[in-house]
């Protein structure tokens, strides 16, 4: 296990803050697709749910194309029928995010053209529309956020469903990414709208605990503080003058502030 940067550390915990600081102006995201090795005449997955959590209330908002088959009360499910209601199922997702244009968005590993807010556009514009692009400052990778506030190691993997069994979080409905693909292949979308909104349940959960300190990882003590250390250590020996300047104001400011509170 490789402990963290302190700076990247804080940073995350920081970054982190500020999300919790504002939590109803907060969306927990994910989604399913099809393989991504699926082999049909287009090179990109089908998007099949997507879930946000408002981190706030906890209202979740889905779209699916379960969803959109039912509504459109189809029983084929050719191409043609599953490019009409993904086309729709994201068009309503997309004005989702137009309706929200301020809102910052938790995700974990949505990072990329092969899953990630990219591959949603992606799919959207193949099938005619005209996606709204979210600036970086949106969005906040809650798995890499891990990394940095705990070192990488700092679970088994698979990461998320190593926290929820290590912290006593429920996984029913919960499918991998494999197993998603193999459901709705199999017809079987409501199992993957159900998986989809388990995954932003945890990942709120889990954000929630990291925000309070109280998420069980396998970091240890000195895998957490042992950077901080190392560094006021190199501190002290590169300017001796400095480090014992400021452990001298940090003793002082407490010890007065400990005066203060008893003289009131």
């Amino acid at each position: 296990m490789v402990a963290p940067n302190p700076t990247r550390q804080k940073a995350a915990r920081e970054a982190l803050a500020r999300v919790f600081a504002q939590p109803t102006t907060v969306f927990v995201i994910h989604y399913a697709c099809e393989h991504f090795d699926q082999g049909q005449g287009y090179a990109s997955p089908r998007i099949t749910a997507i879930a946000l959590r408002n981190l706030g209330t906890g209202v979740t908002t889905s779209f699916s194309i379960h969803v959109e088959v039912e509504l459109a009360r189809r029983r084929d499910h050719d191409v043609a029928t599953l490019d009409a209601s993904e086309h729709t199922m994201l068009a309503r997702f997309y004005d989702f995010l137009a309706r929200h244009p301020y809102a910052t968005f938790l995700h974990w590993n949505m990072r990329d053209e092969k899953f990630g807010f990219a591959a949603l556009a992606h799919r959207f514009a193949l099938l005619g529309g005209a996606p709204v692009t979210l600036h970086e400052t949106q969005k906040l990778d809650v798995s890499r956020t891990f990394v940095e506030m705990f070192g990488s190691g700092y679970v088994a993997k698979p990461y998320l469903e190593t926290l929820a069994a290590t912290n006593g979080l429920s996984t029913s409905g919960f499918l991998s990414g494999l197993h998603e693909a193999e459901a709705f292949t199999a017809g079987q979308y409501y199992n993957v709208l159900q998986s989809v909104l388990c995954k932003v349940t945890l990942i709120a959960e889990v954000a929630a605990r990291a925000s309070d300190r109280t998420l069980v990882t396998d970091a240890g003590w000195w895998t957490l503080n042992g950077g901080q250390l190392r560094e006021a250590y190199e501190l002290f020996w590169r300017n001796p003058v400095r480090a014992i300047s400021g452990l001298v104001f940090g003793v002082g400011s407490a010890a007065f502030l400990l005066v203060i509170k008893f003289m009131s």
